[in-house]
């Protein structure tokens, strides 16, 4: 299996695809490299598409800090390129990903070509700070149980709680693979992000996504970081909650090529 060393620890990848030009994804804060699944072949028909286990994530090194920082996530990404002889990416970040891929094009802005946002914060606000509590509120009186029952209605749109009812018991499952404990790390290091000024320093084509009814990273967010990048590009993804790569992979993968070019 490939890893890299970042530092004392190691990091979990994964590199496929046909395509000449490479497309970094990085991961939401309890996904891991397999929670693409559903996009990869589209993707993987245009890009080769390399995919990372973040500190804290899937098959990578957990190490029991109390935060596990975002920037300290971009720079273990950019040796990772470093390592793979790649010199500039597209990169393609969710959620906490898009958080992660925010310091990437701060720190390593020689390595982007194009940047995309999706379903992500500009900063994390009193209100996201909220939902997290919740969470871990809820872990702790209910275990996954209740953090799952609790967690639903943030990541996903009526439309797909309607129409997919009967895959919960699998994404329960997929939630429950997460380390908590490393969650709650990665959840920490959320807690201290705020791009609001710094933002406007982004020279590289950026495209930001949002599903209409995201309720986690809502619309505000999304509008925010438009607004604080340069020419950044808009998209909104109709009746979409926020679990893009799951509730909407086919739309999400097209809004990536319509911006990411593939030659």
């Amino acid at each position: 299996m490939p890893f890299v060393s970042a530092g004392t620890h190691r990091l979990y990848y994964e590199s496929s695809g046909h395509g000449k030009r490479p497309l970094l994804l990085m991961n939401g804060i309890t996904m891991s490299t397999v929670a693409w699944a559903l996009l990869l072949p589209q993707l993987e028909a245009h890009y080769q598409v390399i995919r990372l286990d973040f500190l804290g994530q899937g098959q990578s090194d957990k190490p029991a800090i109390d935060a596990y920082l975002l920037a300290d996530q971009a720079d273990h990404a950019a040796h990772l390129l470093d390592v793979l002889g790649l010199t500039k990416v597209h990169v393609a970040g969710l959620s906490y990903g898009g958080m992660v891929a925010q310091h990437f094009a701060r720190r390593h802005p020689d390595k982007v070509d194009h940047l995309v946002l999706a379903a992500t914060l500009a900063w994390s606000d009193d209100a996201n700070n909220q939902i997290a509590e919740s969470w871990i509120a809820a872990h702790q009186l209910g275990g996954l149980d209740l953090r799952f029952t609790v967690s639903l209605p943030w990541l996903f749109s009526s439309r797909y709680l309607s129409q997919h009812y009967a895959l919960l018991p699998e994404l329960k499952i997929m939630a429950g693979l997460a380390d908590w404990p490393s969650v709650v790390r990665l959840i920490n290091g959320v807690r201290l992000h705020d791009a609001r000024t710094w933002l406007d320093s982004f020279t590289m084509p950026t495209r930001v996504i949002v599903g209409d009814e995201d309720r986690l990273t809502p619309l505000y967010q999304a509008e925010l970081l438009a607004r604080g990048i340069p020419h950044a590009d808009f998209v909104r993804l109709p009746s979409t909650g926020h679990a893009l790569h799951l509730e909407a992979p086919d739309l999400f993968a097209r809004a990536l090529e319509a911006f990411c070019p593939a030659q």
